[in-house]
This record gives C-alpha cells, structure tokens and sequence, in this order.
C-alpha cells in the first residue's frame, strides 16, 4: 500500500505536466451571435469542414459553442502538446451553419489561426500552430 500511494503524486504530476493551455482571443466581432470555435487536432477535418456539423467530433481536440455580443472574446483550453489549427465563425442567424452566398463566400464573419489569406478555407499547413506550455493565438476576424 505504501508503494502504491508513494507514486501517486508522481502519477498526478506526470498527468498534469502531460497537459497545454491554450488561450484563445477572437478580436473584430461586429455583429453578436452564436460563435462557433474549432480547435482541429487532424489536417483532414480541418480542410473539411464547412461549419454544417457543429459540436464534437473526430479530429477535433476543443472547442466552444457560445452566444456572444459585438465584443471581443476570450476563451483558455487545456489540450495535449501539438500541432493545431483553430476555425471560426459568427453564427448571426443561429441557424447552426456558416452562411454563403451563391458562389460559396462566408456571409458571416470567420477567421482561422494565424490569419492567413485564402479565398475559402486555408491548408492546415497555412494555419496550424505548435503548443507546448503555452501558447496565445490572436484571431481577426
């Protein structure tokens, strides 16, 4: 019994060091609604997704669905270490999906980890991230 209980801080700590935080702040939201933030462990489901299955799923690691004002938003996750990539979007009618016109562009606000420009949505390579310890990403939407 003693030998049991004698690892079980070193089992806890090795638990907790296994663990990231990740802090998230969304800046440019114009409009309020329901945001729907992604953080995609899989380049595949990243380069898939198009905003219609909100909610968990494989290949992604976190996330939030919450309803929001015009504002910033601000938002920490504790997530394994490696390499990610964050998606997002306003959904102003709430109607569970990212809205697009005719041709397929967003007609609500998005944006993706490190902001790269793209016409739909980006490589994962454009948009990925290493998290360690601690890592900050700032999205513009």
């Amino acid at each position: 019994m003693i030998k049991f209980f004698g690892s079980l801080p070193f089992l806890l700590c090795s638990f907790q060091l296994s663990a990231a935080t990740l802090d998230v702040e969304i800046q440019g939201i114009s409009e309020g609604g329901v945001l729907h933030l992604a953080i995609y462990s899989s380049k595949e489901v990243f380069e898939s997704d198009r905003g219609e299955k909100p909610g968990p799923q494989a290949g992604i690691e976190a996330g939030v669905v919450e309803k929001i004002g015009k504002s910033t938003y601000k938002g920490s996750f504790e997530i394994p270490p490696g390499t990610y990539a964050i998606g997002v979007y306003v959904d102003e009618n709430e109607n569970e999906k990212l809205d697009t016109n005719f041709l397929g562009i967003p007609k609500e606000q998005f944006g993706f980890s490190n902001n790269p420009k793209a016409l739909g949505i980006p490589k994962f390579e454009a948009a990925s991230f290493v998290v360690d310890t601690y890592t900050k990403v700032q999205i513009g939407l």
